[in-house]
C-alpha cells in the first residue's frame, strides 16, 4: 500500500513538471473608431503583411479572429469582393529588453552580546543581583544574488477597414485595435489567444481610452 502511494506520489509530481506553468499576464488595450462604427456587416480577415496571407501560421490565427469577429455580431465571408469590411490583422514580438534583477541574500552577520539581570541568595540568605551574559546570533543581508532576464513585448493589431477601399494607398479605417504585454515569451503563439481575449473583451470597448487586464496563461516559454 505504501509503494502504491510513494508512486502516486511520483506520478503526481512528474506531471507537474511537465505541465505548462499557469501565470498570468497583463494586458493593454487601446481601441479607436468612427463614431458610427458598429460591429455588423460582412467582414473578411486578412493579413496587414500581404507576404503571410499564405502562411500556416497566420491562416490559424486567422480562424480566430474570425470566431471573435462573429461572436460580436460580424459575418464572417471568405471573399473580398462580397465583404462590406476587410479586417486586417499584424501581430509580433519585438527584440527584447534585458535588465538585472538582484535578490537580497539573508544570513547570519555576527553575534550580539545579552545581558540579565537574576536574584539569588547568598550563604546568609541575602538577596543579590547576579548578572550573566549569553551570546544570541544577528541576521540581516549579507549579500545579493543578480540574475539576468529579457523582457519581450508582444503586439497584435487589428485595423477594420472599408474592403471596398483595399486598393487605395490609404483605406479607409473605421475601427483601430491594439492589445500589448510584456513578458517573457518571444514568441506571439504563446500569448496570442490571452491578447486576443483582451481586444475582444467588452467589444468595442471604450473610443479613445486604454483598458487594462489581468489574464490567466498557460506559458511554455523559457
Amino acid at each position: 500500500m505504501q509503494f502504491i502511494k510513494f508512486c502516486g506520489l511520483l506520478l503526481l509530481l512528474s506531471l507537474a513538471a511537465c505541465s505548462p506553468l499557469k501565470t498570468y499576464i497583463k494586458a493593454d488595450t487601446t481601441a479607436f473608431y468612427k463614431e458610427s462604427f458598429e460591429p455588423k456587416g460582412s467582414v473578411v480577415v486578412l493579413s496587414g503583411d500581404i507576404n503571410l496571407n499564405n502562411s500556416l501560421e497566420f491562416d490559424a490565427y486567422k480562424q480566430k479572429v474570425e470566431a471573435q469577429l462573429s461572436a460580436v455580431g460580424f459575418t464572417v465571408v471568405t471573399d473580398v469582393a462580397s465583404a462590406d469590411y476587410a479586417a486586417l490583422l499584424l501581430y509580433g514580438v519585438d527584440d527584447g529588453e534585458q535588465s538585472v534583477v538582484y535578490t537580497p541574500i539573508y544570513g547570519q552577520t555576527g553575534r550580539r552580546i545579552h545581558s540579565i539581570a537574576d536574584i539569588a541568595y547568598n550563604a546568609d540568605g541575602k538577596a543579590v543581583y547576579i548578572r550573566r551574559n549569553y551570546l544570541s546570533p544577528n541576521f540581516g543581508v549579507v549579500g545579493a544574488s543578480a540574475e539576468t532576464k529579457k523582457n519581450y513585448r508582444q503586439t497584435i493589431a487589428l485595423d477594420i477597414v472599408n474592403a471596398d477601399s483595399l486598393s487605395l494607398d490609404a483605406p479607409l479605417k473605421v475601427f483601430e485595435g491594439r492589445t500589448i504585454s510584456s513578458g517573457k515569451c518571444s514568441v506571439i503563439v504563446e500569448v496570442f489567444d490571452e491578447l486576443l481575449e483582451a481586444m475582444f473583451s467588452d467589444f468595442p470597448g471604450e473610443n479613445g481610452r486604454n483598458r487594462v487586464q489581468r489574464l490567466e496563461s498557460e506559458v511554455n516559454c523559457q
